[in-house]
């Protein structure tokens, strides 16, 4: 990942690759076919921790705070994976020829969560804890751009360190602005 992350998947060569893994090349090449093959197996191994999978502490919170949650899933992880998510986005800037596979993944993975964020604000909604004027659609939307902003900023532009309490406070001002006052944890984010 270190490699390829910093070279690029053109610049990296196999013998650089087995040199920094202290194994032979043969070894490599017992495992990994060709430096495609390796370099997916990098990419599916880095994607493993993107699959946020709250469902059992989710089924204890109302729609209001699995959405907090969720936005404080993705900033933590964004946060405390700073290299991976690097690595992701200049392997998309970068590369023409494996992009197309790694552009599918993140793309699968974009559409999921904002799926989730739209059923939440939708039954949000449906149950009178969701202020906004918006679509659930729109909502999510706008959530997700508000999100990438952040790490953008923190990843390449030197933005200061992410803050998932503010951002979370900002969400739930936002969608839930009348609620969250008459709500008994008080507007305050759940961990």
């Amino acid at each position: 990942m270190h490699l390829f992350a910093n070279r690029g998947f053109h610049e990296t060569s196999m013998s650089e690759v087995a040199r920094e893994a202290r194994v032979s090349k043969a070894l490599i090449f017992w495992h990994f076919k060709t430096k495609e093959d390796l370099f997916l197996a990098v990419l599916n191994r880095l994607l493993e921790p993107y699959f946020i999978d709250f469902a059992e502490e989710a089924a204890q919170l109302d729609e209001r705070q699995q959405t907090l949650k969720l936005v404080e899933l993705y900033l933590i992880f964004v946060r405390d994976n700073a290299s991976s998510v690097r690595f992701f986005l200049a392997q998309l800037l970068r590369e023409q020829k494996i992009s197309d596979a790694l552009s599918e993944q993140v793309m699968k993975l974009y559409s999921s969560y904002r799926a989730m964020l739209v059923e939440l604000i939708s039954r949000a909604r449906e149950k009178g804890l969701c202020e906004t004027g918006l679509s659930a659609e729109t909502a999510a939307a706008f959530i997700v751009s508000a999100l990438n902003g952040l790490l953008i900023e923190f990843l390449f532009m030197g933005g200061s360190a992410i803050n998932p309490e503010s951002a979370i406070a900002m969400v739930d001002e936002w969608l839930f602005r009348e609620n969250h006052h008459r709500n008994p944890t008080g507007g305050k984010a759940v961990a």
